[in-house]
């Protein structure tokens, strides 16, 4: 293989010469080094720099492309590929004569300061036997980086045995089990002869030393996998392995699985169940750890008197509840009343155990009951199995499987209602919380005419369940479209996958069906599932020939390999891009023997290695500390989100004016989920909203007060977009960065940007004026930029004004000061006084007006001015004077009613004013003051 670069007049050509042999993995070499399985080639040039990694046998590369190169001047030659060809998923695969090499779809990425941000990148086919690169934007002024996707992968154990093989001799049960949290945190319990298990220091193990012949070890990772969190041993003096672990949504930590201690903790926070053994002997055991693994909530065991009991399986429903299931040959297991089978059929039973670790004593086993039949031989066969718990939190759904012979197992609404056969696999779902007789919703047979095993079972959010295990049958029963894998291979076993819906009534229907393997012994030992319904299995294979797609590691490493896949049961085609299978292992014996999902649809696998050189990145132990080991594998969907800096608008404003920054997420890698945005808000500016398509946004809190908003679930190839909208407070730079996460996956990319925010003053002229009421006084008002600002002003004036008196502006608002200053003419508009008048004196007796007192007073002098006139004269006189008496009556009875009040004075008052005067942009506001003197 050579990498070419053409860099302007410049040729240069560095070559590396790699080989795949039969059963090897690649391997290179260059003329100066001889051919290592670690091996670090580098070489530089003025346009770009070519670093290869032989990470144990791995190839693994970078190129670093210099600023201002074109990346379309780099690309692969292979000299001898029979094939050169890329897969719907951006895979290449070189088709060799010794197998495929295949290199995974590039991460490119550009480094800005600290942050690697991701550009949108893929392998194009070129001339025969060349490839090239196709690439999105990106800033040419800075170096590019293309480098290929890794997993996170590591060792855990201390200097004895964390494989189950080497421990119990078996495979299942005993093995190491993992669950994984909201926040990609994963938890692993697994057994360990180790007397050095590593323990993070600082940390206040519940058992800090293990003390018997095998305890087991319980640990939390975090979510890269790079640092332990807590871990802790867990047993007694005899020998105890786990079965199963889980987490509630407190994050404490629950395993199950047997134990022969007759002194196994059970000195729980809450009393136990049983807190000691009916009998010597192997017993099932139910633990709870709180959070901090330090503290033991609840513990017991569960088991008869007269036999041995073995667990093989744990869930937990929403409520934190525990479910078990296993193998007894006691005949008092503990069955509560109303169980299903309150008694044993034959000397080989199931057993399913539903325990409440929030209650004590006896109330804390809720549900318990035998399954099996009787007719069988040898007293019947009981193998495997596994169990899940559906998301109800008021009558949840619990699913077991396992392997039997018996052929009278209690079938009800059956999709195969016999066995086919030898040893066949079984699936039963129950509802322990309906009546008595009523729990058994469906049990179905699953298998062919040779042995089937169930050994994992999960299910999704409809209720469907998945099973995975072993089948030597080559008429195992098929079902569905697009299967991954039709035929048995051949070889000793093939794993399977099935899956079954979720009727409300009646049958259930096998809805997916397919073999996973090759010509040796694969077998599928558990398996979770995804939100698409993707069911991710693991298990073992030493098969050549495994049927792989995709895959992480393309051959075979050793005698016994892991193998991860993802079976998409709504696939339409075997080779859809929903499929991938994978080996995991090296030169020794590696096998899956426990597998998780998160929300963002990685995979966790846990397992055994007896391996020096199992595959690792970034892990928290790199090699092995005995001679086997637990590992811990992420496989995750490729994140390569990008989010783009926001052009503000506008990009220039004024205080108390709103600045919108919207930023564009764009999803380069896998679908992914759990996509979260986030924006620490500026302290110079007041928050107005934020808004997301897809998702939606909170409110702001915490200090500094931040935003988040939940994007979800972003397709390959999808964008999402976030407005933040901002009111600057202050004059200056408003700075705004937004941060996309993905939950769980250690991811982040941060864009900022920034506006330009300006101010501005009011002031008047002249300071004071003087009027008469009734006329106007007249200032200009100036309102003064403080930098350029592009906003209008409205004027008015706000407080100070005496009675009635008005303002009026001939400029307002006040536009854009972009250009500099704007004025407006203010007049204050007042009012005249109008004049007095003056009223006539009142009688200062009666309070009425003088002239009623002068009327008498005239009349008196008329009368004596007419006596000794006519007696016509006299008649007349008599006659007037009579009147003038009347009004004189008249006037005295109206007393002081007839008094007029004068109209109320109006204008405006005499006086010195004060008025302020405000400028008003938006939310921000600027005042002055201006005198106003009325006379």
């Amino acid at each position: 293989m050579e990498a070419v670069t053409d860099c302007s007049s410049l040729r240069t050509r560095r070559c590396w010469h790699c080989s795949i042999q039969p059963g090897k993995l690649l391997q290179c070499a260059c003329p100066s080094k001889a051919p290592t399985q670690t091996l670090r080639l580098q070489e530089r040039t003025r346009c770009s720099e070519l670093v290869y990694y032989g990470n144990q046998g791995r190839l693994e590369y970078d190129f670093k492309v210099a600023p201002g190169v074109d990346p379309k001047q780099i690309a692969l030659r292979f000299s001898e590929p029979e094939k050169v060809e890329l897969t719907p998923a951006g895979v290449l695969v070189l088709a060799t004569t010794a197998g495929d090499v295949r290199l995974e779809a590039p991460r490119v990425y550009q480094e800005i300061g600290e942050e690697q941000r991701p550009i949108a990148g893929r392998f194009i086919l070129l001339a025969t036997n060349q490839v090239g690169f196709e690439l999105g934007a990106y800033d040419r002024s800075r170096a590019l980086i293309i480098d290929p996707v890794l997993t996170y992968s590591t060792y855990l154990g201390g200097s004895g045995d964390e494989g189950c093989s080497a421990i119990t001799l078996s495979v299942k049960p005993g093995c190491p089990a993992i669950a994984v949290d909201s926040a990609g945190n994963a938890y692993v319990a697994g057994p360990t002869t180790s007397p050095d298990f590593p323990i993070p220091s600082g940390t206040t193990p519940f058992q800090a030393s293990p003390r018997g012949a095998a305890d087991i070890f319980v640990t939390k990772l975090n979510s890269t996998g790079t640092a332990l969190i807590f871990a802790t041993y867990l047993g007694g003096t005899g020998a105890d392995v786990s079965a199963g672990v889980a987490a509630d949504s407190g994050f404490n930590v629950v395993v199950a699985g047997t134990t022969n201690s007759p002194d196994f903790p059970t000195n729980g926070t809450n009393a136990a169940f049983q807190p000691t053994p009916l009998s010597a002997g192997t017993h099932a055991f139910v633990s709870k750890l709180d959070s901090t693994g330090s503290n033991l909530v609840y513990s017991t065991y569960i088991s008869g008197s007269n036999g041995g009991d073995n667990t093989t399986g744990l869930a937990l429903d929403v409520r934190g509840r525990a479910y078990v299931t296993g193998t007894t040959t006691a005949t008092n297991f503990p069955a509560t009343s109303g169980a299903f089978q309150a008694t044993p059929k034959a000397a080989h039973q199931f057993f399913m155990s539903k325990i409440d670790p929030t209650l004590t004593g006896s109330a804390s086993l809720a549900y318990s009951t035998y399954l099996g039949g009787s007719v069988g031989p040898s007293g019947g066969v009981t193998m495997g199995g596994g169990i899940a718990v559906d998301t109800s939190s008021t009558s949840p759904g619990v699913f077991v499987t396992g392997g039997t012979d018996f052929t009278d197992m209690p079938v009800l609404n059956a999709s195969q209602g016999t066995n086919a056969g030898g040893i066949d696999a079984f699936v039963a779902k129950f509802i322990p919380t309906n009546a008595s007789g009523t729990e058994l919703i469906y049990l179905t047979y699953l298998g062919g005419s040779g042995t089937d095993v169930g050994n994992g079972v999960a299910v999704d959010s409809g209720g469907s369940a998945y099973v995975t295990g072993s089948t030597d049958s080559t008429n195992f029963p098929a079902a569905g479209t697009g299967v991954f894998q039709p035929a048995n291979a051949g070889g000793t076993n093939d794993a399977f996958l099935a899956k079954f819906n979720n009727p409300a009534s009646g049958a259930v229907a096998l809805t997916y069906s397919t073999y996973l393997g090759g010509g040796g012994n694969d077998v599928g030992l558990a398996v979770a599932v995804d939100s698409l319904q993707g069911a991710r299995v693991t298990g073992f294979t030493d098969s050549s020939n495994f049927h792989t797609q995709a895959p992480v590691q393309a051959s075979l490493g050793g005698g016994v390999d892991a193998f991860a896949a993802r079976i998409d049961t709504t696939a339409t085609t075997a080779t859809a891009a929903g499929h991938y299978s994978t080996y995991l292992g090296g030169s020794g014996n590696d096998r899956g023997t426990g597998i998780a999902v998160d929300p963002q649809g990685a995979s966790y696998i846990a397992g055994e290695t007896a391996s020096s050189n199992f595959p690792t990145h970034n892990p928290f132990q790199s090699g092995p500390s005995g001679s086997s080991d637990a590992f811990v594998s992420k496989l995750g969907a490729i994140v390569n989100l990008s989010i783009t800096a926001p052009a503000p608008t506008p990009a220039t404003t004024g205080v108390g004016n709103q600045v919108s920054f919207t930023y564009t997420i764009t999803n380069s890698g896998d679908l992914t989920t759990g996509v979260t945005f986030s924006d620490v808000l500026p302290s110079n500016a007041t928050f107005v909203s934020a808004s997301t398509s897809p998702g939606s946004c909170g409110t702001p809190t915490g200090s500094p007060s931040t935003v988040t908003c939940s994007i979800g679930t972003l397709n390959a190839g999808a964008t999402a977009t976030v407005t933040v909208v901002l009111t600057p407070t202050v004059a200056g730079s408003l700075g705004n960065s937004g941060t996309v996460t993905v939950l769980g996956s250690g991811f982040t990319a941060t864009a900022s940007a920034s506006a330009t925010v300006s101010d501005f003053s009011i002031s008047v002229a002249p300071a004071s004026a003087t009027v008469t009421a009734g006329t106007p006084a007249t200032y200009t008002v100036t309102v003064t930029p403080v930098g350029a600002f592009p906003n209008s002003v409205s004027l008015s004036c706000t407080s100070g004004l005496p009675a009635a008196t008005s303002c009026a502006f001939t400029n307002n608002p006040v536009p854009n000061l972009t250009n500099g200053p704007q004025s407006s003419v203010l007049n204050v508009n007042t009012t005249a006084r109008p004049p007095t008048t003056a009223a006539l004196a009142p009688n200062p007796r009666s309070g009425g007006p003088s002239y009623a007192t002068f009327l008498p007073i005239c009349a008196i002098a008329f009368l004596g001015l007419r006596v000794g006139g006519s007696r016509k004269r006299l008649i007349l006189t008599s006659s007037l004077l009579i009147g003038f008496f009347a009004l004189i009556l008249f006037q005295a009875g109206c007393g002081g009613s007839s008094t007029k009040t004068p109209a109320a004075t109006t204008g405006t008052p005499v006086g010195t004013y004060t008025v302020t005067v405000t400028g008003t942009s938006g939310s921000a506001s600027r005042t002055t003051t201006l005198q106003l003197v009325v006379q």
